[in-house]
């Protein structure tokens, strides 16, 4: 059986209590049953940790404040949307509101299952 396919999703480039989580989820995922694949927003420390842990990275900027707008929030849908297709993803991780904002729209029009997680 081929690994489930998995994009979690990661709005902030610093490392605090939910990059610290998900980089302890990436960490224990079980890669005989499970790919995982994850989308940043911004470059920084978090992307540097996924980078030395050889995992899959895609950079998504999302913008931020009242700089994000449909000049960036749109493009940056269509890049999720077609990155959950491209790489046959079956379920996608968010754990924040703005993580959520990108991808929920983004894995609707792909079909794909999203999950809200809040880290302990």
């Amino acid at each position: 059986m081929e690994p489930i396919p998995i994009l979690f999703v990661n709005y902030h480039g610093t490392i605090g209590g939910g990059q610290v989580h998900l980089l302890t989820l990436l960490d224990g995922l079980d890669r005989s049953k499970f790919t995982p694949h994850v989308v940043c927003c911004e470059d920084g420390l978090f992307a540097d940790e996924l980078r030395k842990r050889v995992l899959p990275l895609t950079l998504i900027p999302f913008g931020k404040g009242k700089r994000r707008h449909f000049v960036v929030s749109i493009p940056a849908m269509l890049k999720m949307y077609r990155l959950l297709k491209k790489l046959n993803i079956r379920v996608a991780h968010v754990s924040g509101l703005q993580e959520a904002k990108l991808t929920a729209y983004a894995a609707k029009w792909a079909g794909v299952p999203m999950i809200w997680v809040v880290a302990p």
